[in-house]
Parts: C-alpha cells; sequence; structure tokens
C-alpha cells in the first residue's frame, strides 16, 4: 500500500532529509511490527549520494525480513535539461503478491528513471532486445533520450505545460492507478477505457475515472468478490461472489451492480436474494443482461445464469456439471459460452445446451472477435481452436518453441488471457509480473512488457484497443497505450527492438541546459 509520495526538484539536502523522514512516518503509520526507524544521520548519507552522482536509487525497509513491513524507496535522476529530480516513496509491504517490492535483486533491474517515475517507463522486449522506454500520457513512444524526457512527459508536453500551465496536459492518460491498500486481481473496463473496475483484496471493489482522476472504494462484509465486468453500454459495473464462509457449506451468491454514470458510483441493490456462488461474470450484448457462472454446492455442479440488470432476476439458466471454477470466455455476440477445466466446454447461451468439447487443460480463455477462435492458456502455451471443429489452430509459448518449455525455462505461468476486441493482438499476464503480446493468427510472440512487481491477476482492453490495463499483487492498475507501444515493431517474432516509432521533430531536439 502506498502511504506516501514526494516529488521533489533539484531540493536541497534539508529537503532531502525532511521527505524521508516524513515517508518514514507515513508508511509506519498505524502499524507495529517491522517499522522503519526515522534516522537523520542515514538520509543525509543519502543526500550526499544525491549531490554526488546523475542518478541512483536506495531501499530502506523495516525489520529483516518477512512481511508486513515498511518500506521507504528513493531514487533520483537528471533530465535532459540538468534538472534533479528526487522522489520518495513510503509503503506498507502487507501481502505475499507484493513481496517482490522488497527483494533488492528484483529492485536492482530497474533503472534510476524507472525507480523514480514508474508510472510511464517499462522495458519492452521483442526477439532478443531489451529496451527501456517511456510511454507520455499525449500516446508518444520512446527511449527517454529520444523523447527528451522530463519526468512525468515528453519534452514537448513539459513546454506546453511551463507555456500554458497544467490544464494543457488535462487530456493526456494516466500512467497507474493505485488501489487503496490490497492486491487486485479481477479486472475490467469500460468500453472506451475511461472507467476501470477491479477486484481488490477478497471483499472490495474499486472503480476508477480516469477523465475525473477519481477513486471509489466498496466493502462487501461477510463476502468473498470473485469477479467484475462492465455492462455493454458502460452504465453498470458488476460484480459475482459467494459468501465468506465455506463455500463447500454454503455456496450462497453475491451479486451487485452499481451505476457509474453518477459520480461517485451508486450501488442498485438486486430486486432478489441471489443463490449462486458465482466465479464469474460478463455483461452481455443486450445491456439489460448479463451471463453468471458459479457453484450451486460443495463443488459438485456448476451453472450459468443469464441474469438481468440491475435487478438480478434470473432470465434462464443451465446445469454445466463441471468441477472447475474459473473465468471463462464469452463470445462478442453473446451467443457461446466457454467453461475451462480438465475439457473446455462450449455452451450455447440462448439454449443453455452443451455443443461440443475440447480436449486439453485449459485456465483462461477468450474468444477471437468473430467468435470462430477460442484462445486457451495454461502454465506457459497459448493455443487457438475453431470454436466448429474443436480442432488446434495454433500454438505459443511465452519462451522457447517446445511444449511446456516456458514454464520450465522461465519458472513462470500465465495466470490472465485477453484478446484486443479489433482482433489485433493476444494478451497474457504472468506470475512474474509480465505481459506478452502475441499475433492472433499464429501465435508467435511479438513483445514483451515488464512493469509490475508482483503478479498479473487480470487484463482488460478497451473497445478500440488502444489502452490496455493490467491489475497486479503489487495494487497497481498499469495503463498501457498498447498500439502505441507496438507501432512500428512490425509483426515477427525477432523483430528488433530498436525498430521505434519516430516522435515529432520536436522532441528529438536538444533540451537547453539549465542555468
Amino acid at each position: 500500500m502506498l502511504k506516501h509520495e514526494t516529488k521533489l526538484i533539484d531540493p536541497d539536502a534539508e529537503q532531502i532529509v525532511v521527505a524521508l523522514s516524513t515517508a518514514t512516518a507515513d508508511a509506519n503509520k498505524r502499524c507495529r511490527a517491522r517499522l522503519l526507524d526515522d534516522k537523520p544521520e542515514k538520509w543525509k548519507k543519502f543526500a550526499r549520494s544525491v549531490a554526488a552522482k546523475p542518478e541512483g536509487w536506495e531501499m530502506f525497509r523495516g525489520g529483516r525480513g518477512g512481511i508486513p513491513a515498511t518500506q521507504v524507496l528513493a531514487a533520483w535522476w537528471t533530465d535532459a535539461a540538468g534538472r534533479k529530480h528526487v522522489v520518495v516513496r513510503g509503503r506498507r509491504v502487507e501481502h505475499e503478491e507484493a513481496q517482490r517490492l522488497l527483494y533488492k535483486e528484483e529492485l536492482e533491474k530497474r533503472t534510476p528513471l524507472w525507480h523514480a517515475y514508474p508510472e510511464y517507463v517499462c522495458r519492452r522486449t521483442v526477439g532478443k532486445e531489451e529496451q527501456i522506454v517511456c510511454a507520455c500520457g499525449c500516446g508518444v513512444v520512446e527511449t527517454p533520450q529520444s523523447l527528451g524526457w522530463m519526468g512525468e512527459t515528453c519534452g514537448p508536453c513539459h513546454d506546453r505545460k511551463e507555456e500554458v500551465g497544467t490544464d494543457a496536459l488535462r487530456a493526456n492518460l494516466p500512467g497507474v492507478l493505485y488501489s487503496e491498500r490490497e492486491p487486485l486481481y479481477a479486472l475490467a473496463c469500460s468500453s472506451d477505457g475511461n472507467l476501470v473496475a477491479a477486484k481488490e483484496g477478497d471483499n472490495f471493489v474499486t472503480i476508477w475515472n480516469i477523465a475525473n482522476r477519481t477513486r471509489t472504494t466498496t466493502k462487501f462484509s461477510g463476502q468473498v468478490v470473485a469477479d467484475v465486468s462492465f455492462t455493454s453500454d458502460s452504465r453498470h459495473v458488476l460484480v459475482t461472489g459467494h459468501q465468506a464462509i465455506n463455500v463447500n457449506l454454503d455456496p450462497s451468491g453475491l451479486f451487485a451492480a452499481f451505476d457509474v454514470t453518477t459520480d461517485p458510483p451508486s450501488r442498485v441493490d438486486p430486486g432478489r436474494e441471489i443463490q449462486l456462488g458465482g466465479v464469474h461474470i460478463s455483461g452481455l450484448p443486450d445491456p439489460s443482461l448479463a451471463v453468471v457462472c458459479g457453484m450451486e454446492s460443495a463443488f459438485t455442479a456448476t451453472r450459468a445464469e443469464v441474469i438481468r440488470v440491475p435487478s438480478g432476476e434470473v432470465v434462464r439458466g443451465g446445469h454445466l456439471n463441471l468441477c472447475y471454477p474459473a473465468r471463462c470466455g464469452v463470445s462478442a455476440d453473446g451467443s457461446r459460452l466457454a467453461i475451462p477445466g480438465h475439457d473446455v466446454a462450449i455452451f450455447d447461451l440462448n439454449t443453455m445446451t452443451r455443443l461440443r468439447d475440447i480436449r486439453g487443460v485449459q485456465t483462461a480463455l477468450a474468444y477471437s472477435p468473430d467468435g470462430k477462435w477460442l484462445f486457451g492458456a495454461h502454465i506457459g502455451t497459448v493455443k487457438a481452436f475453431d470454436t466448429t471443429s474443436g480442432k488446434s489452430l495454433a500454438e505459443g509459448w511465452l519462451v522457447g518453441t517446445k511444449r511446456g518449455g516456458s514454464h520450465y525455462r522461465t519458472n513462470d505461468h500465465i495466470t490472465t488471457l485477453a484478446v484486443d476486441p479489433k482482433g489485433e493482438a493476444v494478451f497474457v499476464g504472468t506470475e512474474q509480473g509480465c505481459v506478452f503480446v502475441f499475433d492472433p493468427n499464429t501465435l508467435e510472440r511479438r513483445a514483451a512488457f515488464d512493469w509490475h512487481l508482483g503478479g498479473i491477476y487480470g487484463l482488460a482492453v478497451s473497445a478500440d484497443g488502444s489502452r490496455l490495463f493490467s491489475s497486479g499483487g503489487d495494487g497497481c492498475v498499469k495503463v498501457w497505450p498498447i498500439r502505441d507501444l507496438l507501432r512500428g515493431m512490425g509483426s515477427e517474432p525477432e523483430a528488433s527492438a530498436t525498430v521505434l516509432r519516430v516522435p515529432p521533430e520536436e522532441s528529438r531536439r536538444k533540451r537547453k541546459p539549465r542555468r
């Protein structure tokens, strides 16, 4: 949980010491164990390092290991105009999913600029080439040097801000959305990508309004949230889950709808008690309908129900007779439902009849926009299947070209999968916090992006395919301008990462030194 953030430009030693002391106090607040000691002499030593070098970073943590623990991370970096940026963040690391925030060997993989401004900086890998790139909220993506990067913006945006004021950048896209305090799991976004909803911890749902820069968090006491979704008109956020007691004994359901046209979003109580303990929910093309998949009792069967929004009234339902509660795949036209398991089962949502099975374990599923292909992922492998015949059409891997090789060579595995609504890419998120991009026709790897310090547990894509969102165990939603990140790289899996989008001429000019 991020509790403190200070960004300073050309600070003196006293300002740095004060920032570190304040960050330590804020991060320790209301905590009892593994607190970080406020040591002014240590802060003064850090300030001397800032004065002596153009860039660097240092982590300070409370305790000698384990969690929860207090952490203060301070980084400094010098921009193209010679200004020295010092950024200090204090947080409380309370969950296993975010422990990588405390691992020095993990933090050392990041540059000082990345530590100072992680909202806008990531590592992009294409083939064997790795490159640190910055993504400005205006849409331009390039290396820090090419953009004349000024900390939070590219050079041209910085100039506009200096000339016009902060209103000049009001339309810029944020780089990251922070949670209240818990890891983030299931994720959904509105069709325009301006609203984002995520499961936070076990019993919270957080909704971000990017346009208004607001965040709303709701707690479901005594209930466990499993999944979130938007209706097709982006008017409602839908939530499903079950009672907090052992689901094997009482799988009673949770269903809630939030009207996001109000500010803040307002909860609309359902007109009936929900019996189905949901594990997946998805809005259907008709904005008044959604499908919920869940467990009827003690994992003996699963069931799908088409319900009305926002009342929760069941329109129709059917037994699926499967025992693998997980996120499902729903076709864009709302006619087909794919259930993951030891074999994948495809159902007709209009009649609730089982159409066919696809052999093989898949733990994440998503349809192509036209519904002709079904993409599945398991461990380190991504597959594409023909939805009519069930035949395997293509196969891709995180690393290597052999079945299972990705997992054993990287110690990583796929946790979530999403498909570009325009059919231009397949995305997967992994336990090690990477986003991989595959060609939708061949499943050849196009690129990999590294930003999260924690596993990725949810992916969502805006309707036009321009924005990709990833939710992580580190308590952040990363906002990826994915089209801009991929532009200019070509479609070949071994394309060089140095073939990049050419920025505007003004962004490549040399910044004037400070006087």
